[in-house]
């Protein structure tokens, strides 16, 4: 194992781990895994990791977040351990960095649609519970195998109801409300139920800056658990999160790779490729660790 150090005092703090049970495809894959952005509730601390090489770190080409990259060094799991301490606090200006690529850009039948929903509102949290009430009656919650924007260069207008999960909703939300000049970005992360210490699933919530105030929306959990009504905030179901990172459409090099929604390790061959690994990740809370892993 690997240990990245970081300079701090001992706190108490949160450990996620992340167990990559796939093993690599084939010998020169490297296993790409996020580094945690400073979000406004979090400070990545550092990382420890079992069944690879030692890591290096490298920096997405269209956006300041970065990543972890290592090989197998046996055919057994390979795990991550990421320390994350609580902060209170603004996130750097550049997490609002916007990506303009197809997961991110509205067509012009959404911005249509975008402008039709807000016309009325008077103020851009009014604009944004608009979107989110539009939206909330457009989907069901679900894992359809095809995204409405699949095969698509930019994100469409959807009229009537469609199947979608958290990704789906978020692609379309954020489109809309980026069409109508709203401060807004997309976060990847991993949530834990409130009963439950492990998930095997990525998450993922938005972020905005609406008439000078941070919000954060996650209407897909009001749809998946039945919340009502629909207003702002984290974990609007219980329960706890980590963010692991910011923006649509990551590109890194060894290839290069472009990573759709970053939160779980991803296996990348040589010419870019990418083969996504069966994961579990396991919370543990107030663990009295150095927030200086020192090696």
């Amino acid at each position: 194992g690997s240990k990245a150090a970081y300079q701090g005092e001992r706190q108490r703090m949160k450990q996620v781990t992340v167990t990559v049970e796939t093993p690599a495809p084939q010998d020169d894959a490297l296993l790409l895994f996020p580094r945690p952005f400073e979000h406004w509730d979090q400070r990545f601390v550092g990382i420890e990791t079992g069944g690879g090489t030692i890591p290096f770190e490298l920096a997405a080409r269209n956006a300041d977040q970065r990543a972890f990259a290592m090989r197998a060094a046996s055919p057994g799991p390979l795990t991550i351990r990421y320390d994350i301490a609580e902060r209170d606090g603004p996130a750097p200006p550049s997490v609002w960095q916007v990506q303009d690529n197809r997961l991110t850009r509205a067509d012009d039948g959404l911005v249509a649609l975008a402008q039709e929903i807000a016309g009325a509102a008077k103020s851009e949290q009014a604009a944004l519970h608009a979107l989110m009430a539009y939206a909330g009656d457009l989907f069901g919650y679900d894992h359809p195998d095809e995204r409405f924007y699949d095969g698509l260069d930019s994100v469409p207008a959807v009229c009537g109801t469609t199947r979608g999960n958290c990704v789906d909703i978020n692609t379309f939300l954020l489109a809309a409300a980026r069409s109508l000049g709203m401060r807004g970005q997309y976060i990847a992360g991993y949530w834990f139920h409130p009963d439950k210490t492990e998930t095997l699933d990525m998450h993922c919530w938005l972020a905005f800056e609406a008439d000078g105030e941070l919000l954060f929306w996650d209407l897909a959990h009001h749809l998946k658990w039945g919340v009502t009504p629909l207003a702002p905030g984290l974990n609007p179901a219980g329960g706890r999160r980590v963010a692991m990172s910011h923006g649509r459409g990551l590109i890194f090099e060894n290839g290069p790779v472009e990573i759709s929604h970053f939160s779980e390790p991803v296996w990348v061959l040589p010419g870019g490729r990418t083969v996504e690994p069966k994961i579990r990740a396991a919370i543990a809370e107030n663990i009295g660790v150095p927030s200086a892993l020192v090696e």
